[in-house]
């Protein structure tokens, strides 16, 4: 199981806890928000220093977070989430452009980091958008075979997490997507996660320690990703660090 942790680089809160969780070995990835300013190179070395055990990825973003962006993004005018949802589900974004942003992305996190990405995600799960999971593969299978990164699917089976009595919702329409993409990544021999959980309502963040031992029963596979938001200034992070911190550790990257 792969214990990932995204949006770092976002605040200095959840910066501080993603690093003291990696401190503690709790971590086997973190996704990084490097299209933010804030998120230089100095924020990256201190990641890095965790690099022989934990997983670097980037965390593709195509919404606007109210954030200032790094340069070649300063221009650009992202949207809200809903007016990008509804773009991607009528076919109203544009390939190219996405190409575009990404390929950006991609290059501020080798320029900020000295290396390339171990993976590459999206935040709020947006890179499994229609148009946009296109515009990743095709991203992904102009690099070399040997740089390429792993990308992270949302497919979960929803029968299973009616077995386990976790909230199925969100987690089902988020995986609709997930199955979508895992299938043409591996019709294009991208290499992908097998299995995915850690999706609820954060506003039942008092139930996470319940929810975070059945999210890792749901995934057997070694490559099983458990997505975790870490954080301390709102409940719902402080609540996911603290399950964290009691968890024993012992998670696997990713094994190609």
């Amino acid at each position: 199981m792969i214990i990932c942790a995204d949006d770092y680089g976002m605040r200095a809160d959840i910066d501080r806890a993603i690093l003291q969780l990696c401190d503690n070995g709790k971590l086997a990835a973190v996704s990084c928000m490097v299209l933010f300013e804030r998120c230089d190179g100095a924020l990256m070395e201190k990641i890095r220093a965790h690099e022989s055990r934990v997983d670097l990825g980037l965390h593709f973003c195509l919404t606007n977070e109210n954030l200032p962006l790094s340069a070649p993004l300063d221009k650009n005018v992202l949207p809200e989430f809903g007016k990008l949802f509804r773009r991607a589900i009528f076919r109203r974004l544009k390939h190219e452009e996405i190409l575009s942003l990404l390929a950006a992305q991609y290059d501020l996190f080798v320029k900020k980091s000295g290396r390339a990405p171990d993976y590459i995600d999206g935040h709020l799960h947006s890179h499994q958008l229609p148009v946009v999971a296109g515009a990743l593969v095709d991203f992904v299978s102009q690099l070399p075979t040997e740089k390429r990164p792993y990308i992270r699917n949302t497919r979960l089976c929803t029968r299973e997490l009616q077995r386990k009595n976790l909230p199925p919702m969100k987690a089902g329409f988020i995986g609709a997507f997930g199955a979508r993409l895992e299938k043409r990544l591996r019709a294009a021999g991208i290499a992908t996660n097998d299995g995915f959980s850690g999706i609820y309502d954060f506003k039942e963040w008092r139930r996470y320690s319940e929810f975070f031992q059945k999210f890792a029963a749901c995934l057997p596979e070694k490559n099983g990703i458990l997505v975790t938001h870490p954080g301390f200034d709102e409940d719902w992070r402080r609540s996911e660090f603290e399950t964290l911190e009691k968890f024993p550790g012992g998670a696997n990257r990713f094994q190609r």
